[in-house]
């Protein structure tokens, strides 16, 4: 689902009429509370039930925030990044195992959902959905990251039902990088294992699990500060004339004055 202010559709371009199509990045208004989600499966990786129509539901790549999940509240309120679709019937959760414990096996019963912009600060923080027992640990996250080798970054389990306390408030550099994963300099084989919480436990609420970027690594600044958002507009030669035309822009501040 493509925000309307963002549509850089042929359709939508044609519809502008003048060929001219603004692109505003920065809106981040999260999209309409869509309820027609049935169910979740306990698997890895999670796949949600949805039946919504074309132009409504999620397409891959979209992030999607879950809102009433029953038998699965351990992911209330949690966004994640859908990584496939099958149109009117439903749709990934690609960086999601819900077949860990905390789970218990069971499948939720309703799936609520809103789309959230993407996020323009740089780097991103992450909710975590899994850290491996191991030398080195790799932590999955839930929604697509953009941290690079060399980074820094402070893992936080702010709620001891996720498990693994022990990484809590550690510091790790980034040796290597998945589209949601992110390998660690930690050797974690002797920490307990990371789990959600059961439904019932997180039914009073939970904090979820997050890493965010710290430091500075050589001259970049990896604290999440950069916002990458844009004003722009989009032309249709094809609507507006040849590609031969030539055009005139004038770019002045907002105090500009004759």
């Amino acid at each position: 689902m493509v925000d309307a202010a963002n549509d850089l559709s042929a359709g939508a371009i044609a519809a502008g009429g003048a060929g001219f199509t603004l692109v505003d990045l920065s809106d981040q208004t999260p999209g309409a509370l869509v309820a027609v989600g049935t169910a979740i499966t306990s698997a890895n990786p999670a796949v949600v039930s949805d039946a919504s129509a074309v132009g409504v539901a999620p397409v891959a790549g979209d992030i999607v925030r879950m809102f009433n999940t029953t038998a699965m509240l351990q992911i209330s309120g949690m966004d994640f990044t859908v990584t496939a679709t099958t149109p009117g019937v439903d749709y990934t959760l690609g960086y999601l195992d819900s077949s860990l414990p905390g789970f218990a096996a069971t499948a939720a019963t309703n799936a609520d959902f809103r789309i959230i912009p993407a996020k323009y600060y740089s780097p991103y923080r992450r909710y975590i959905t899994n850290i491996t027992v191991a030398n080195p640990a790799v932590i999955t996250v839930s929604v697509a990251h953009n941290y690079v080798v060399g980074d820094k970054i402070v893992i936080h389990i702010p709620d001891r039902r996720f498990g693994m306390t022990q990484i809590d408030g550690m510091q790790a550099t980034v040796t290597a990088v998945g589209a949601a994963t992110i390998t660690t300099d930690i050797n974690s084989l002797a920490f307990t294992a990371f789990d959600f919480p059961t439904s019932a436990q997180a039914a009073a609420g939970c904090s979820f699990p997050h890493v965010t970027a710290v430091g500075e690594v050589a001259t970049k600044l990896t604290s999440s500060l950069h916002n990458t958002a844009y004003y722009g507009m989009y032309l249709d030669t094809g609507v507006v004339g040849a590609n031969t035309n030539v055009m005139d822009w004038m770019a002045f501040s907002r105090d500009y004055t004759v």
